[in-house]
């Protein structure tokens, strides 16, 4: 009798623990409506989570969001973006999800669409400077290793052979290929669907020559990105591993990546005000980052990510 009433009990624990992630995940996410205003005026700094399944990808915009507002930039200066998390993945890191939620709630949505359109409001403004930080998964393609015939022989494939990072609010999460694909068919540009090179480049040389462009990409393979930046005016700033690496701590159970823990480490230590950002001596951190990040993929046994000194020619 003994036993059955603990048998009993254990029972009643597990079916109440898995009731209580759906309905966590309406409270805390699906409770939790995407911002819809309108850009702030003078928003020019951009903070982007785009993946969905792991919680440390919009840990580090809302750590990043913290400590810029303490370094004296206005909150409506600072526009945000975040993904919500599959229900998986909300299971998986619910502390942290649970609390980032509530401090995300009048971020944007992370597609690739709405933050082209805004960078490209933010460029008719001519802001002061213009800081864009992304996190997410990074892919060296979206096309699968097992291509479908007919997807190869698209006239749009093109649009998915090449570098990009998700952005999983938008169509298809962000990164599946039948799903963007019939969102390009159906009309949608596709610079609007894929965070690629040639879309972020060209959203970026919208800004007047003169604006001071600092961008961070924390993603696998981010290092593809470039060839294309370097053709951006004003522009420098660090991609998390070479175009032909991974970079790590995109798992659950990490607060942040490591590339993300240590650059935001290093920026807090080293940014005394918002309007040193473009004055900051980003080769110098770079090369800090650089060796603390060998340091810690070293203590995993992971493959160095070899992150990337991004920075544009000259301006003539």
């Amino acid at each position: 009798m003994r036993l059955l009433r603990a048998v009993t009990t254990i029972g009643l624990a597990l079916a109440l623990a898995g009731c209580g992630a759906p309905l966590a995940y309406t409270r805390y996410v699906e409770a939790v409506p995407y911002s819809t205003a309108p850009l702030p005026e003078r928003a020019h700094v951009f903070l982007i989570a785009g993946g969905s399944d792991v919680a440390n990808f919009a840990a580090e915009v809302a750590a990043q969001r913290e400590l810029l507002i303490a370094r004296g930039v206005q909150r409506d200066e600072i526009a945000c973006y975040w993904a919500w998390p599959t229900r998986e993945a909300f299971r998986r890191d619910r502390a942290q999800y649970r609390r980032l939620a509530t401090e995300l709630a009048d971020c944007y949505p992370a597609a690739t669409a709405v933050v082209r359109e805004h960078l490209a409001r933010a460029a008719a403004r001519r802001p002061p400077f213009l800081y864009v930080y992304v996190t997410s998964h990074g892919l060296s393609s979206l096309l699968p290793s097992d291509v479908p015939k007919d997807l190869l022989e698209a006239p749009d494939a093109a649009m998915l052979d090449q570098y990009a990072l998700q952005l999983g609010a938008g169509p298809g999460r962000g990164f599946h290929p039948a799903f963007l694909m019939t969102a390009r068919r159906a009309g949608a540009p596709a610079d609007d669907l894929v965070f690629s090179p040639g879309m972020l480049a060209r959203s970026l040389q919208a800004f007047p020559v003169a604006t001071p462009k600092i961008v961070v990409l924390q993603a696998c393979h981010a290092g593809g990105f470039a060839a294309a930046l370097a053709a951006v005016p004003g522009l420098v700033g660090l991609a998390a591993a070479r175009h032909d690496r991974t970079s790590f701590g995109c798992d659950p159970g990490p607060d942040m990546t490591i590339f993300g823990a240590i650059y935001i480490r290093l920026l807090a230590d080293r940014l005394t005000a918002a309007a040193a950002l473009p004055a900051l001596d980003w080769p110098g951190l770079y090369q800090a980052l650089q060796a603390q990040v060998a340091s810690a993929e070293a203590s995993h046994g992971a493959t160095p990510s070899l992150p990337v000194f991004l920075e544009s020619r000259a301006v003539p």
